[in-house]
């Protein structure tokens, strides 16, 4: 079986091709999170004042960063000081932009190279009327033995009670069997597992039982197969499946905040008013928050403050940052929490 791996993992932190140390684990008081993003992207965002179809734009500004929905969890959560693995499928031709970013957040890159470019998602951002337009490029196709050693190899790292985190969407090739599979043979190591994607990914995902899903409003009415006409019909929709089929539910729902529900607790938490600058990341860094409450031992109420400043904080910044310390305890006290 071929296939190319970026560097090897290791006990001791990941060692390249050579044998050189490459990253020394760091944090090692908070468990490792393993993050599995199977279709990351290059994210190129633009700004224009107005989009208009046809038309040539001048372009303000333009931003360009590694991403995808696991990359940005995995991201916030190493900002906010947990020891993060990240993995999936990497493009070999364009990876530099992602080796540096792994480098820059400290990530242990245990990613699988598969031939080809990673994909670019291009988010044309009207400054104007204040919404964004998304052109998604295809990718990388990972053949099936790369598909089969990122399996074994993501079993390899699984530990009973830690935390994997399967998020986004699939490439090409890859149907959503093999995420069920894979959660089923993470499951089967003891592991948690918390999802956040969409579509027949999703429901192959819960179908095969997750510990935690962190569906929007839209992906919720999808997986259920309901119209969900207003946030009213929410609360009701979501404490079914919770109660059915997911222990953990978190329901992000824009600007009406995001619902946090378990068997023990069911919280609607809101931050106050935020200047937006770009909504790229937001939802992951939600999912961060709340995982990164869980691994330090925090309240289901704290829990939801820490995952609503996160999100918050990414609203504000086109690049991933942290209030640290103090700001950040004061940003938590500025949630808003309630029972819906």
């Amino acid at each position: 079986m071929n296939f190319a791996v970026g560097r090897a993992f290791h006990k001791d932190g990941l060692r390249d091709a050579g044998g050189c140390l490459a990253f020394v684990a760091i944090m090692a008081e908070q468990p490792t999170i393993i993050t599995v993003t199977l279709n990351p992207a290059i994210d190129q965002t633009v700004f224009v004042d107005r989009l208009i179809p046809g038309a040539v734009h001048r372009v303000q500004r333009s931003h360009r960063q590694a991403a995808g929905k696991g990359v940005n969890v995995g991201t916030m959560l190493a900002l906010g000081g947990a020891s993060v693995t990240v993995s999936g499928f990497l493009g070999e031709s364009n990876a530099v932009i992602f080796e540096e970013h792994f480098q820059a957040y400290g990530l242990r890159d245990a990613f699988v190279r598969v031939a080809g470019e990673t994909r670019t998602g291009i988010k044309i951002l009207d400054t104007q009327a204040n919404d964004t337009t998304d052109l998604n490029l295809p990718g990388a196709v990972p053949t099936a033995g790369q598909c089969d050693a990122l399996l074994a190899q993501l079993v390899a790292l699984a530990e009973p009670g830690s935390w994997f985190v399967i998020a986004g969407s699939l490439p090409v090739g890859v149907e959503p069997v093999f995420v069920a599979d894979l959660i089923r043979a993470l499951r089967g190591a003891g592991a948690k597992i918390a999802v956040d994607s969409s579509g027949a990914a999703l429901a192959a995902a819960v179908e095969a039982g997750v510990d935690l899903a962190k569906p929007n409003e839209h992906e919720l009415a999808e997986l259920l197969g309901v119209e969900l006409k207003d946030s009213a019909a929410i609360l009701p929709a979501a404490r079914k499946l919770r109660r059915e089929r997911i222990p953990n539910l978190i329901v992000s729902m824009g600007g009406e905040g995001a619902l946090f529900l378990s068997e023990d607790s069911e919280l609607l938490a809101c931050a106050p008013e935020v200047k937006v600058v770009s909504t790229v990341g937001a939802g992951d860094s939600l999912l961060a928050g709340y995982l990164q409450g869980q691994s330090l031992g925090e309240s289901s109420e704290d829990c939801a403050r820490r995952a609503t400043v996160y999100a918050w904080n990414r609203l504000e910044a086109l690049t991933p940052s942290l209030p640290q310390g103090d700001a950040l305890v004061e940003r938590m006290g500025q949630v808003h929490t309630s029972q819906p």
